[in-house]
């Protein structure tokens, strides 16, 4: 019986070190990856210069630079617009590559590259600064955060710290790589 206790005991241990731990990807400073993301689709409302419309957003990226500039940064994004017959148009879609993120404690920072266009009111070259907040995924924490406008071409994040709206639903995660 002893030995197969001691048995057990081995296997067990042998299979505690074997197997590996899984990180924990939350917005919490000091768990999970040491890289600046962010993931997520979510609906709610984007500003235009023509007012605000009903909107379908989704990114996922990342920057390696978790302590820096947010450059280089790589992933992919798309935005979809209704607004409503407004200058003619039901639907406006956007896509593209993430080309900066910057990631500070619970807010991300992103300048989002148009690359393909449905419209010439934001032509491919040009690009949008979004700020996204993750307030968690709890009953109890307020609803996550977003807004972005258009911008002309660049490569920086500016984290300046303009307001965004709650959305409508879905789920922002963002990481601090710190």
């Amino acid at each position: 019986m002893r030995k197969l206790v001691g048995s057990l005991v081995v296997v067990f241990a042998l299979v505690a070190v074997l197997v590996p731990a899984t990180a924990s990807a939350t917005h919490s400073n000091g768990q999970g990856p040491s890289k600046d993301f962010r993931n997520g689709s979510h609906k709610g409302f984007c500003p235009t210069p023509f007012g605000t419309f009903p909107c379908d957003v989704h990114v996922n990226g990342q920057s390696s630079d978790a302590t820096g500039t947010g450059i280089p940064a790589s992933g992919h994004w798309f935005i979809r617009i209704y607004p409503g017959g407004v200058l003619g148009l039901d639907l406006v879609d956007l896509s593209g590559d993430v080309i900066c993120l910057n990631a500070i404690g619970n807010s991300v920072w992103t300048r989002l590259l148009i690359v393909n266009s449905s419209t010439g009111l934001a032509p491919p070259g040009f690009t949008i600064l979004d700020r996204a907040i993750d307030n968690g995924e709890g009953v109890n924490d307020p609803e996550d955060s977003s807004t972005g406008f258009l911008a002309p071409p660049g490569t920086t994040c500016p984290t300046t710290p303009f307001a965004t709206t709650p959305i409508e639903s879905g789920n922002i995660t963002n990481h601090d790589g710190i």
